[in-house]
């Protein structure tokens, strides 16, 4: 297996690194962080993504300090097929080297929409959203 690492340091700031591994698998890697000031505060961002072929798994995670707290964000993108679709109830999304994630729909905690014509085998973006309220809000769009 080839392991290939780049890091990069931005003008802006940023980190970023990308990793490509082995020549049986086409997973690119990124990682970046962030830091900056705003009227509001200081604002940290760390993202994470893998891409394999044209399937994505990304999580970006926001903390922001403010005068009043520290309030937190996460949001995980999903870019793959439907796997399992109920409506109203769950649906699953097959990523690069054969991993599926789960979304249970009908859970209290989740606010969610979904495009009319998601379907089985239809090619889906998952954006997953969970901020200090822990309201978890899903959207399914197709295409990505």
């Amino acid at each position: 297996m080839i392991n290939r690492k780049l890091a990069v340091l931005s003008s802006a700031g940023f980190l970023v690194l990308a990793t490509a591994c082995g020549e049986s698998s086409n997973a690119v890697e990124k990682k970046t962080e962030s830091t900056t000031q705003s009227a509001e505060g200081t604002v940290k961002t760390s993202t994470e993504s893998k891409q394999v072929g044209t399937t994505l798994e990304a999580k970006s995670e926001t903390k922001t300090d403010t005068p009043s707290g520290i309030v937190k964000a996460r949001t995980e993108i999903f870019i793959g097929t439907v796997t399992i679709f109920e409506p109203g109830k769950k649906i699953e999304v097959l990523t690069g080297e054969k991993t599926t994630h789960g979304f249970q729909l009908d859970d209290k905690s989740v606010v969610y929409s979904v495009d009319g014509s998601a379907a089985v085998g239809k090619r889906v973006t998952v954006t997953d959203e969970t901020g200090d309220d822990k309201v978890r809000r899903l959207s399914v769009k197709i295409g990505g």
